[in-house]
């Protein structure tokens, strides 16, 4: 929560409140997906000083009970309005399921692994 901008939204907003009660009922299975989900990453760096920007949850007008949508490079979530938690948790659960495209943590290992090999044609 120290490393987080508010974005069209008051952290004293009903939104804001239902999202970090969520986030507490996740297990860190839906955690680490979450993470995944808004960073393209599994983990957090050690130290908070190491973070390049801070996450960012942006209210957006979209339509109700929406799904949420994320900018990993930008460390951005975006959150429709809900019409409640329950719906909200629901919702996001789903979005961070269905979207696992995004994986830094294998691309730069793949990187790393492959440093003598010039050509990004295979990622």
């Amino acid at each position: 929560k120290r490393m987080v901008r508010y974005r069209d939204i008051e952290e004293s907003c009903q939104l804001v409140s239902w999202f970090w009660q969520t986030l507490q009922e996740f297990c860190n299975e839906e955690r680490v997906l979450f993470l995944r989900f808004i960073s393209g990453r599994s983990r957090l760096p050690a130290q908070a000083t190491d973070l390049t920007q801070k996450f960012q949850i942006i209210k957006v007008d979209k339509p109700i009970n929406g799904l949420p949508t994320a900018q990993t490079c930008f460390f951005q979530l975006r959150l429709p309005p809900y019409t409640s938690q329950s719906v909200m948790a629901e919702r996001l659960r789903y979005a961070i399921n269905n979207c696992p495209c995004i994986d830094m943590d294998n691309y730069m290992l793949s990187r790393n692994t492959d440093a003598g090999d010039e050509s990004d044609t295979e990622h």
